[in-house]
Formats: structure tokens, sequence, C-alpha cells
């Protein structure tokens, strides 16, 4: 809490803001972030490690589950939020095929064991298609840059890096909307100069060899060479 006052020190004098600290296990927590008061929901934890086993995108699903069915047992005519579970376009056959053909193996292998846990956190929310309202955001590449401008598509991802400025725009105009049940949606960039992110190559890099040695990366974290 302390890093995140340092980093936005306005945060703390903004009385629209509550934040709450705490595991996402907790269901009782995350159920009292989900009440009747909320309209929509971004889900946006992730992680740009390709670590084997990693469980970040599942466990927040489940706990979500948990905390919503926790709430409509307490009151059955709670209707739950709107749901932005922030995905990738790497998960949507139609998006992955604008991809080129060698970039596209790269990529996958590269963060294969995140697109595996998104890939179980969204089977999970679709189990609960008949009561949930879920909308998958599907970026492509994300980069650190200055907001210049997105649109949405169902079917294209963006050509260039988006920023996640632009990316938590588009995910406030589809909460806006309405729309979007059950669909996978890509937040696009229009600006041709978005920056390109820096730390790509080395978390590429990274990812193609915890894919093919995954062990590797456990015994460098024993020897303390990553984090």
């Amino acid at each position: 809490m302390t890093s995140m006052w340092r980093e936005m020190p306005d945060l703390e004098e903004n009385t629209n803001i509550n934040i709450f600290e705490g595991s996402i296990a907790d269901i009782s927590l995350i159920a009292s972030t989900l009440g009747p008061q909320v309209d929509a929901a971004f889900c946006v934890l992730a992680t740009n490690e390709n670590i084997r086993g990693i469980r970040i995108a599942q466990d927040t699903a489940t706990s979500i589950i948990a905390a919503l069915c926790h709430l409509r047992n307490k009151d059955v005519h709670f209707k739950p939020p709107k749901l932005l579970f922030l995905s990738s376009a790497s998960l949507n056959p139609t998006m992955l095929a604008e991809l080129p053909a060698v970039a596209k193996p790269l990529i996958t292998r590269a963060m294969s064991h995140v697109y595996a846990d998104l890939r179980f956190a969204e089977e999970n929310l679709r189990l609960h298609r008949s009561w949930l309202d879920v909308t998958f955001v599907q970026p492509g590449a994300l980069t650190e840059d200055v907001q210049k401008g997105h649109e949405l598509s169902v079917d294209k991802m963006s050509e260039s890096f988006v920023s996640y400025l632009d990316l938590a725009a588009g995910m406030i105009e589809i909460a806006e909307s309405g729309t979007y049940s059950w669909m996978g949606v890509s937040v696009n960039a229009t600006s041709k100069d978005v920056k390109f992110e820096p730390k790509a190559p080395a978390q590429i890099s990274r990812g193609l060899v915890w894919h093919f040695a995954p062990w590797l990366y456990f015994t460098c974290r024993y020897l303390g060479i990553v984090s």
C-alpha cells in the first residue's frame, strides 16, 4: 500500500476511491467489492512472466465466482455486476490469425503458461453463462505510453502496441456500452506512433526459455537470479 501512495499520492485524498487490501483468496473481501451498488467490475490481475503453474487468472476467476455466489445466496434479487475480464487476443482464433506466420509460434510459446492460465479462467467463467455477464477484453501487446486513442474490435487485433491508458479507456467504453456480453473484444490503437515497449524483447526471450525449460525458472529463482 505504501508504494502505491508513493506512486499515486493523489489517490489518498480522493474521496471517490475506496481501496480494499487483502488476498485474492479472501472471498468475503472480494464480495464486499462486488455488492449491489457495483455496475461493472474490471478484473485485470495479470503477469507477463511465463512461469509454469501460474494461476493468477484462474484464482481471480474462481474467487470472483465464489464471491458472487455468496452475494446471490444472501439476496435472491441480487444482480451481479458486468465483469470485464482482461485476457489476450492470442486466445481468440480470429484475432490470432492476424499475427504474421513467423510471429505466431514465437508469441504463443513465449507466453504459453500465461495463456494456459487465461484459458482455464475463461472456461471457468463460461460455466456460469446462465447468470453472469462477462466480456473478455483481449488486447494485443501492451506498452507504457500516454493515451493516444483507441477503437474496439471483435475480429481484429492492433497492428501496433496499445498503451495501458488506452486499454483502460476501451474497457470503460465497453462497460458503458452495455453490449459485448460473452464476447472477446480487442482494444486497438488508432495512432501509428504508439511507443514500442522496450521490455518486450527481454520478456519474449525469458518466456521462450521458461517454455522449453520450465525448471530453469525455479532454479534461477532459488539462486536469486530472478524474483
